[in-house]
């Protein structure tokens, strides 16, 4: 008979950490299932442990072919319209895409998360998300801050300004010159203006969840780890869910009250879910998915739209610690309609190697859109990726505060600084047809699966993360994100899963005995 208490999906950010909180309660028995490799954090590929992810200053496209186990290939994504589907990068394995990611440790603001609770998230206002971050992170640089953590399993660097490169330097002298302010510490919840960007680094190395989680909870008993595992769908019997079926056929279950949790991610939960008969009707019906609840699964799309101002340089300037492509940003907020606060962010660019180009230069991105885009399947089968058709800029409100952005970002240029460094003359996106054609992602997908009332018609799981309309299967990942929010997201994607341990303290409590000795009878 089953045993497990939990099956957790996806040992990503957020199922890393769900799968070590559950297993502190040696009572508690833990499947966690992950697509891509399971491996010891001491044997992450060295191309995933520097700041660049191994790729120095190369100019071509990112080594994925280096270990292409270690990313999902099939996801695509259109950007705007009018531009053609592109991959969309996904970590996969242990640590998720918290091994690929930019490293970037910054918080969201105070009102990303007010407004959460307006859209329906009751309980996750910034109180509940503040407490969560200081228990995530050991905060390097200002831990005597009462709203900072230390000693926890995540930690915060700031790179020295001797280790920036040239272009972060130029960027801050022009920045407060221009009246901007300096807020050495982006993670005050009051900081806005000119800082540092912190990383998730210790001894100049990535700290992805499988350092920071998984490791810790490896020797457990009650923690069982499946690798390289696809998973199809949830297992349901009427509208309880007992468990997963693999891509092979078997079956996964856990004991009687015991609950599944996808945490795959923005792109694999909502797929599972559509999968497993959760979405919308008229897109299942096409699919040929029997209809189990008719939720709008992958509707609600977000992800930060950025555009580009480039600018040759002397390649003195391009060279920093670690060739770190960024150590400073400009946040501000840009007072136009449908804007809140830090509602935009400038962040340097020591050098577009990711792009293939040699240019330097600033990048001008939309922290708080408003457009939403949507996730196609394209068929039943577990190994067809998703498609999003993201629909960046399409709400005007959103362009209007792009054209700002790099209107300001044009006027740092133009600051002694950067003509000091500048070897020519920049470009940008002339109107917004190129703006729209240009327009690029931050891989900071979130919002398809999204939390609000279980009454309103946009929400697919509730604030304790259970999905509206069955019993015993909860998400937890960045999909849930009401909003996306108004920085990076892994830092959020963290507290996130802290949050829903405090929305359901029962689950840490020792509770679950009764469930074992049936399961195990």
């Amino acid at each position: 008979m089953a045993k497990w208490n939990f099956i957790v999906v996806g040992g990503g950010s957020a199922g890393a950490l769900v799968a070590a909180r559950l297993t502190e309660d040696p009572a508690c028995e833990v499947l966690l299932i992950e697509a891509g490799p399971d491996y010891r954090a001491q044997d992450t590929p060295k191309e995933f442990k520097d700041r660049t992810k191994g790729l120095g200053l190369a100019l071509e496209a990112p080594k994925n072919h280096l270990n292409p186990e270690f990313y999902w290939h099939g996801i695509t994504a259109t950007r705007a319209q009018g531009q053609e589907p592109f991959q969309y990068r996904r970590g996969r394995g242990l640590g998720g895409s918290s091994i690929i990611n930019g490293l970037y440790a910054i918080r969201g603001v105070p009102d990303d998360f007010s407004e959460w609770e307006k859209l329906g998230a009751d309980g996750w206002g910034p109180d509940a998300m503040l407490a969560a971050y200081g228990r995530i992170e050991d905060e390097h640089d200002f831990p005597g801050m009462p709203f900072h953590g230390t000693g926890g399993p995540t930690p915060v660097y700031r790179e020295p300004e001797a280790g920036w490169g040239g272009v972060d330097r130029a960027l801050k002298e022009a920045a407060l010159d221009a009246g901007y302010g300096w807020s050495p510490d982006h993670n005050d919840p009051a900081s806005t203006g000119v800082s540092p960007m912190a990383m998730n680094i210790r001894g100049g190395d990535r700290v992805s969840t499988n350092h920071a989680y998984i490791e810790p909870a490896r020797g457990r008993a009650n923690l069982t780890i499946l690798g390289d595992t696809l998973i199809d769908r949830v297992l349901f019997e009427g509208t309880l869910a007992v468990g997963v079926v693999d891509a092979a056929g078997s079956e996964h279950r856990v004991a009687e009250g015991g609950e599944v949790i996808l945490s795959a991610g923005s792109s694999a939960s909502p797929a599972l879910l559509m999968r497993s008969g959760i979405g919308p009707a008229e897109e299942l019906a096409e699919l040929g998915i029997e209809l189990l609840v008719d939720l709008p699964v992958g509707r609600s799309a977000q992800d930060h739209a950025v555009v580009f101002v480039e600018l040759p340089v002397d390649p003195a300037a391009q060279t920093c610690v670690g060739n770190r492509p960024t150590n400073i940003v400009v946040r501000y907020s840009s007072g136009f309609p449908g804007g809140r606060t830090n509602d935009m962010m400038i962040l340097a660019t020591n050098h577009n190697y990711w792009f293939g180009k040699e240019t330097a230069g600033l990048a001008v991105s939309l922290e708080q859109p408003l457009s939403r885009g949507r996730m196609r399947l394209r068929s039943a089968d577990p190994a067809d990726e998703p498609h999003f058709d993201l629909d960046f800029l399409s709400n005007p409100r959103d362009l209007a505060r792009v054209r700002d952005g790099l209107q300001r970002a044009r006027t740092f240029l133009e600051h002694p600084a950067f003509q000091q460094i500048a070897t020519g003359e920049p470009t940008w996106p002339q109107d917004d047809a190129e703006i729209m054609a240009t327009v690029k992602d931050t891989m900071h997908l979130c919002c398809t699966a999204r939390m609000g009332h279980p009454e309103d018609p946009e929400t697919v799981v509730d604030p304790k993360c259970n999905v509206v309309g069955v019993t015993n299967l909860r998400v937890v990942d960045a999909s849930i994100m009401p909003t996306v929010v108004s920085a990076n997201t892994y830092l959020t994607v963290l507290a996130l899963a802290e949050v829903f341990f405090d929305k359901n303290p029962e689950l840490l409590a020792g509770s679950r005995d009764a469930a074992v000795s049936a399961g195990d009878a």
